[in-house]
């Protein structure tokens, strides 16, 4: 039996081809490891930039001051940064100083990118290490960004437009390019000088943008108060001769106002002086009045049962003839002496007797009436009893009491004084206001009594 070559025996063929594929499949692996660079040495280092990296292309060069020192092998992004792998050269590596960071720029005007890194401007002596982390790249404006932005603008535009404009801007720039230059240069400067305000400037823009929201909110009650404002005006306008005749009222009026204040300027000087010593007085006895008006108010009724009819009803209880009062001596001049006027203290405000009455008490009924401690009349130069009428025999036998032991002599009353009270009221008016007793009123012992009765009576020594 013959032999079968071997090429052409089934089993060998497939063995063959399988043998073919396989050195096919490793020269096309060997050929993507030299492309990829599979069997050269590197330190990874990864660098973050923002989403404009995402065009730098795969194996794209990394140089350190114009010298290749790594490529990119891998670009990734998340849709908010870009992470980028780079294989360093090891035999660089430790040039690279630590902290260094990149710029994304182009090789040409319109070439292919490349990474470009920038050593710190501080050295601390380290160097960059496998795993290190390039924090931020900077990508630059591009020539490319610029030409996108102006695509839509160039065609939207007739190019005979164009040429006509460009045409137009070349004349004029004809002969004027120091002048162009100096010009950019002055605009260099300004943005230099704007520049470092350029944060304060969207700070302020940010608060003008919540200024004019809040203008927004409030234009409706502008406008109403705009439209109330040509209300008014409308108003002012068809009452313009009310109001010059009430401006010319008003002219008029402090014309004379200014008469009236030089003719009498003294005197409004004068009467304030002259009435402080009275204000004086009233402030003293300001808390009595109060009380004073309300006991008023409460004996006007009784007031009106007394007159009731126009006719005045009074009770007249009539003394035995053996219970006279006697008669004043000689010696009795029944006045208050300026030595007591200085120095007694028997005017302290008080409304005790008119509080009682407006409770509706009778302080002093028929069989306990009023009566007026004999220290008091005194004071005034009483010498007796007069027949029990200012006191009893004994009560003038003690000696003159001193103020210590005046207290409470005065007690209060709602009933009318006597004639000697009146004339005793009269002088301590006279004492603090500064007048003749004689010149006073008689309505002044009707005013000033009630305020006096159940005050406090004291002497001192003569000053």
């Amino acid at each position: 039996m013959a032999r079968t070559p071997v090429l052409e025996r089934t089993a060998s063929i497939r063995i063959l081809g399988i043998l073919f594929l396989a050195i096919v499949l490793f020269c096309v692996w060997v050929t993507y490891a030299f492309f990829t660079k599979q069997f050269v040495s590197s330190v990874p280092v990864t660098m973050y930039a923002s989403t404009a990296g995402a065009s730098l292309p795969s194996n794209a060069d990394v140089k350190l001051r114009g010298m290749r020192v790594g490529e990119v092998r891998e670009v990734e992004t998340d849709g908010r940064q870009v992470t980028m792998k780079l294989a360093m050269d090891p035999d660089y590596i430790d040039r690279i100083p630590a902290g260094v960071t990149g710029q994304i720029v182009p090789k040409t005007l319109f070439g292919e990118k490349q990474v470009s890194l920038i050593p710190p401007t501080e050295l601390s002596g380290d160097t960059l290490q496998a795993g290190d982390v390039i924090a931020r790249a900077e990508v630059p404006i591009e020539i490319e960004e610029v030409l996108n932005d102006l695509y839509p603008l160039l065609t939207a535009v007739d190019p005979q437009d164009i040429a006509y404009t460009l045409s137009a801007v070349s004349q004029a720039l004809e002969g004027r390019g120091e002048q162009l230059g100096e010009t950019l240069v002055t605009a260099r400067d300004y943005l230099r000088d704007i520049n470092p305000e350029v944060p304060q400037l969207i700070d302020d823009l940010t608060a003008l943008g919540t200024v004019a929201d809040g203008y927004a909110d409030a234009m409706p009650d502008i406008g109403r108060l705009l439209e109330n404002a040509v209300f008014t005006g409308d108003t002012l306008v068809a009452k313009q001769s009310q109001l010059l005749a009430f401006f010319n009222e008003g002219t008029a009026l402090s014309d004379t106002l200014t008469e009236f204040v030089g003719a009498n300027a003294e005197n409004l000087v004068t009467v304030p002086r002259q009435t402080a010593p009275v204000a004086g007085v009233l402030d003293t006895y300001s808390g009595t009045f109060p009380c004073f008006l309300d006991a008023m108010a409460e004996l006007r009724p009784r007031l009106d049962s007394v007159l009731r009819d126009q006719t005045v009803h009074i009770n007249l209880e009539l003394l035995p003839l053996t219970g006279q009062p006697t008669g004043y001596e000689q010696s009795e001049r029944a006045t208050v002496s300026q030595q007591v006027l200085d120095t007694a203290d028997a005017a302290q405000p008080t409304c005790l007797s008119l509080e009682q009455a407006v409770d509706g008490e009778n302080p002093y009924p028929q069989e306990k009436p009023f009566s007026v401690p004999a220290d008091v009349y005194k004071l005034i130069g009483i010498e007796n009893d007069h027949n029990g009428k200012f006191g009893t025999p004994e009560d003038y036998e003690r000696v003159a009491p001193g103020a210590a032991s005046l207290d409470a002599a005065v007690q209060p009353s709602m009933f009318s004084d006597t004639a000697a009270q009146r004339t005793a009221v009269k002088s301590l008016v006279a004492a603090q206001t500064g007048q003749q007793a004689e010149e006073l009123s008689d309505l002044a012992p009707l005013l000033v009594s009630p305020l006096l009765r159940g005050s406090e009576v004291k002497i001192s020594e003569a000053r």
